[in-house]
């Protein structure tokens, strides 16, 4: 399980990638002006958007998480449970979404990964992540 993409969305609402984050308690994501509003760290799964951009999900251009991840099976997250990347510690406090209302791949009957391949986390340890770092499950909820 690893990091394969971070992006933040700066002050002018756009999303940018980048190759490191600065992770915060009670901040988020350093430099993400959502994150710096609400403390939450935003995680999708890289298997799931691939899934989802080839039959043209809009959840594609809805949502864009902070850190998209390769390999982390969502399906062991629940809420309360923690993660760690490199020297910082995410507990989660929701796991999945709601599909968008608008999204082709609903309105075609088809099942879209995105309600159970992404999470919101809040920071309990800060640190800096970067593309590529490893991600441990430290303390699943049960």
């Amino acid at each position: 399980m690893r990091v394969s993409r971070l992006t933040r969305i700066n002050r002018e609402r756009a999303r940018e990638s980048v190759d490191t984050l600065e992770l915060r308690e009670k901040f988020g994501v350093i430099g993400d002006s959502k994150s710096e509003r609400d403390g939450s760290v935003s995680l999708l799964s890289g298997e799931a958007e691939e899934a989802i951009l080839t039959p043209g999900g809009l959840c594609t251009a809805k949502f864009t998480a902070n850190i998209v991840t390769q390999g982390l099976d969502y399906h062991l997250l629940a809420a309360g449970g923690r993660i760690e990347i490199a020297n910082t510690e995410l507990q989660i406090t929701r796991v999945g979404k709601p599909c968008y209302e608008a999204c082709a791949i609903l309105q075609s009957g088809d099942t879209c990964p995105l309600p159970t391949n992404c999470a919101f986390a809040q920071v309990t340890r800060g640190g800096e992540i970067q593309i590529h770092d490893e991600i441990t499950l430290s303390n699943i909820a049960q």
